[in-house]
């Protein structure tokens, strides 16, 4: 089965730690390429209470072939017990766009 191109989306605490994870997955060409925003507000149980938090949002753009290795990595780095893992898969992308994320990976 070939590989396919997927969106992974996780949040950090700081830009610091977003950047760092950031940079290793682009480093170790496990994402060709990783979008930090503004940070956002996230709401969520946590422990029975709701927790509001200002995160960091990553936008992850890699390969299905990449997750397992990308996951393990972010996992590796990551301050949160439980870190977002959101897999969008088999994403639809302009021709040559998915061509650069394919070279970007190699």
């Amino acid at each position: 089965m070939s590989s396919q191109f997927c969106i992974v989306l996780t949040t950090c605490p700081t830009k610091k730690q977003a950047e760092k994870i950031a940079s290793e997955l682009v480093n170790l060409k496990l994402a060709a390429c990783v979008q930090i925003s503004q940070p956002i507000s996230s709401f969520y149980h946590w422990e029975d209470e709701i927790v509001t938090d200002s995160e960091m949002h990553l936008v992850i753009k890699t390969m299905s072939n990449k997750l397992e290795q990308a996951y393990k990595l972010t996992l590796s780095m990551h301050p949160y017990d439980i870190p977002q893992w959101i897999i969008l898969d088999n994403v639809s992308s302009s021709e040559s766009y998915l061509n650069w994320i394919k070279s970007s990976l190699k």
